[in-house]
């Protein structure tokens, strides 16, 4: 079946049907009858195939080198692995709650990625904002900050180790893995940080925007019909570890429901999941910016 991404579902829908009405109003004759016969032609192949992971940054696709998901099929603890040797910078404000070497035989980093393909080498961070995200910074040379410091947005965490010169990103969000490609502006890549201080986010409203929007999840699972019913918010992701999809991801899924299968929610009408949708959006918990200065 031919897979689409959710992040491109809509666009290339809203794509066709402005071709199609172009062509519509070429006149009579074989021109007139195009749409008609690429309705035919579309209607006996099946429908796209929602795909839940992002593509390459576009915002820095040029030091990618895996993404999320090329590193759940690897088996690896799954973040963003960059091929650069630029500083790591914070993606968002907080504390340091661990410095560690993750080539310590008896450390918890050690026992997990050891049998990956780096060999647990160099120093890692983690950075803890609120109560909900942690950020790791993984194969650096030793950090440029302390246990127990309170860093800031863009603050230089370390610079990657030479022996293996591909810094990660992971994040974790309630203690699961997600793709922080999905928590930039408006849930949408990460970029690089412009300066904007009103990105970061209080504990506290954090809190209640991450609430809102997990009680916003459920109120579709309360109507959904058919065989999502028991499934819709229990979907994870398959990998070196099992991590449920983030909310984002769970709502994208639903959107892409309502839009292709709408006997899925037989009982709700465009008005209400446009109302909802704007609710959802509107309480993003967290903001995430490039680990990496610009330029």
């Amino acid at each position: 079946m031919e897979k689409i991404s959710r992040r491109d579902f809509l666009g290339k829908a809203g794509k066709t049907a402005l071709a199609f009405g172009a062509l519509s109003g070429l006149g009579s004759g074989l021109l007139g009858r195009i749409p008609f016969m690429l309705s035919l032609a579309i209607a006996g192949k099946p429908k796209p195939e929602f795909d839940v992971y992002n593509d390459v940054n576009p915002n820095a696709n040029d030091i990618v080198a895996y993404t999320f998901e090329d590193c759940l099929s690897k088996k690896w603890w799954p973040g963003i692995c960059y091929k650069t040797d630029k500083p790591m910078v914070a993606i968002a404000s907080g504390t340091v709650t661990e410095v560690f070497n993750t080539a310590d035989t008896k450390g918890y980093y050690y026992q997990t990625i050891r049998k990956e393909q780096n060999q647990a080498k160099g120093f890692g961070v983690t950075v803890t904002t609120g109560n909900i995200y942690n950020s790791f910074y993984f194969h650096l040379m030793p950090p440029e900050v302390k246990l127990g410091q309170t860093i800031t947005r863009d603050q230089i965490i370390g610079y990657p180790d030479e022996r293996w010169n591909m810094p990660r990103l992971v994040v974790n969000e309630a203690a699961d893995q997600i793709d922080p490609n999905n928590y930039g502006v408006n849930h949408s890549y990460m970029n690089y940080w412009d300066g904007n201080t009103d990105l970061d986010i209080g504990k506290e409203e954090q809190n209640i925007k991450y609430e809102i929007q997990k009680q916003i999840l459920e109120k579709f699972a309360s109507i959904v019909e058919g065989p999502e019913k028991y499934t819709l918010l229990r979907k994870k992701h398959e990998g070196m570890q099992l991590c449920k999809w983030s909310p984002i991801e769970c709502f994208r899924y639903i959107e892409y429901l309502h839009q292709n299968k709408p006997e899925t929610f037989p009982s709700l009408t465009k008005e209400q999941f446009g109302e909802m949708k704007k609710e959802f959006y509107s309480n993003q918990p967290i903001i995430l910016t490039l680990p990496f200065k610009k330029g």
